[in-house]
C-alpha cells in the first residue's frame, strides 16, 4: 500500500503542479489580455484625438478657403458694378457726343480734325505743292467718315473699358501677377 501511497502522492503533485501551471497560464493570459486591451483602449484614443484634430483643421482651413472667396466674390461684383457703370457713362457720353453731331447743321455736322505734322512729313509736304497742309492744319472730314469716327470711339471706349476690367479681374484674383 505504501507503493500505492507514493503513486498518488506522486499523482496529487503532478496534478497540483499542472492544475498550478495552468491556474498560472490562465492568469498570465488575462493579465496580458488587459494590458493588450489598455493598449489598445489608449491607441485607439490617441487615434480618436488625432481623426479629431485633423477634421478640425480641416474644418478651419475650409472655413478660410470659404471666407476668403466670399470676400472675392464680393471685391468681383463690386469690380462688375463699377466697370459697367463707367461703360455705360462713357457710351452716353459718346452716344450723347454723336447725337449732338448728328443734330447740328450742316456748317458744324462737319468733323474737323486738328493735326500737327511730324517735321518729317512736313519737309515731305512741302515738296508737293502750296496746298499741303503744313503744322497746324485743319482737315475735314466728310459726313460718312465723321459717323465712322463716332463708332470707332465708341468701339475704343468699349474695348479699353473691357481691357480695364480683365487686368482688374486678375488683379483681384491673383494679387502678385505682373502690372498688379
Amino acid at each position: 500500500m505504501i507503493a500505492w501511497l507514493k503513486q498518488y502522492k506522486l499523482f496529487a503533485a503532478g496534478a497540483a503542479v499542472l492544475v498550478l501551471m495552468a491556474l498560472s497560464a490562465a492568469i498570465a493570459w488575462r493579465w496580458q489580455a488587459n494590458s493588450y486591451g489598455a493598449l489598445l483602449a489608449e491607441q485607439g484614443r490617441a487615434h480618436e484625438t488625432q481623426l479629431r484634430l485633423t477634421a478640425e483643421a480641416n474644418a478651419a482651413v475650409i472655413l478660410k478657403q470659404q471666407t476668403d472667396r466670399l470676400v472675392l466674390e464680393a471685391r468681383l461684383a463690386a469690380l462688375d458694378t463699377t466697370s459697367t457703370e463707367k461703360l455705360t457713362h462713357a457710351q452716353d457720353e459718346n452716344d450723347r457726343l454723336r447725337h449732338e453731331y448728328s443734330a447740328a447743321d450742316d456748317e458744324r455736322r462737319r468733323l474737323r480734325i486738328e493735326v500737327i505734322l511730324a517735321r518729317n512729313d512736313a519737309v515731305v509736304s512741302a515738296t508737293t505743292s502750296s496746298s499741303s497742309l503744313g503744322d497746324a492744319a485743319s482737315v475735314e472730314l466728310s459726313g460718312e467718315a465723321g459717323r465712322s469716327v463716332w463708332d470707332i470711339r465708341g468701339g475704343m471706349i468699349e474695348d479699353y473699358s473691357k481691357i480695364k476690367y480683365l487686368q482688374s479681374y486678375v488683379c483681384a484674383i491673383k494679387a502678385d501677377a505682373p502690372g498688379c
